[in-house]
């Protein structure tokens, strides 16, 4: 019992559940059958992670399609997604509801993109918009965004790294605290002149 106590989020429903039943080994799959009954609705947890989905679209519909951090859309998607999978919502069965889904979700961009990617396509291929392929398509793009920011970052120009080193330059240091006092001369010896040199 102790285990699930540390596994639920104290002061939760869940916890609720799990404390009403008193710590002994027998009530453990008491309660395991009780979180499962309460908690693991199936059905309930599939709309949820649709309607999830349903509030991202509803987001980059109100956003107007700005430019968005496409790193963290594509892990919350790819969240969802395996989500949905573990529940038994595969990507064979749904793909085709989930995938209009996936790209009202997408900046408009990136969606331009994608759909240039599969009009580029042969004639004799088989028109394949599986889901699969566009998370795949959305993970090239995702690594591509972080390659393009690299190549930007790495190679700064020299005014840049000047206004950089301009920024540390304002904050103290030890050698600008022993260099203020003998400035100012105060009569008083810092440490470092009291020590004999051979020390």
């Amino acid at each position: 019992m102790q285990y699930l106590l540390q596994a639920v989020v104290p002061k939760t429903k869940a916890a609720r559940v799990v404390e009403s039943f008193p710590a002994t080994a027998e009530n453990y799959p008491k309660a395991i059958a009780q979180l499962k009954e309460r908690f693991g609705r199936v059905d309930l947890l599939v709309q949820i992670y649709v309607r999830y989905l349903l509030s991202m679209v509803m987001k980059n519909v109100a956003s107007g399609r700005t430019k968005t951090d496409l790193p963290a859309l594509y892990e919350k998607l790819e969240a969802k997604i395996r989500a949905l999978e573990s529940l038994g919502r595969t990507q064979e069965k749904y793909g085709d509801f989930l995938s209009p889904l996936v790209e009202s979700c997408l900046p408009e961009e990136i969606l331009v993109a994608w759909e240039r990617s599969r009009n580029i396509k042969d004639a004799s291929q088989v028109e394949d918009c599986s889901l699969e392929k566009l998370m795949n398509f959305i993970k090239q793009e995702v690594k591509s965004e972080e390659m393009v920011e690299l190549a930007r970052t790495g190679f700064s120009s020299p005014a840049n790294q000047k206004e950089t080193v301009s920024k540390l330059d304002n904050y103290p240091t030890a050698a600008t605290l022993v260099s203020t006092n003998i400035r100012n001369n105060t009569g008083k010896r810092n440490l470092f002149c009291v020590l004999p040199r051979n020390v």
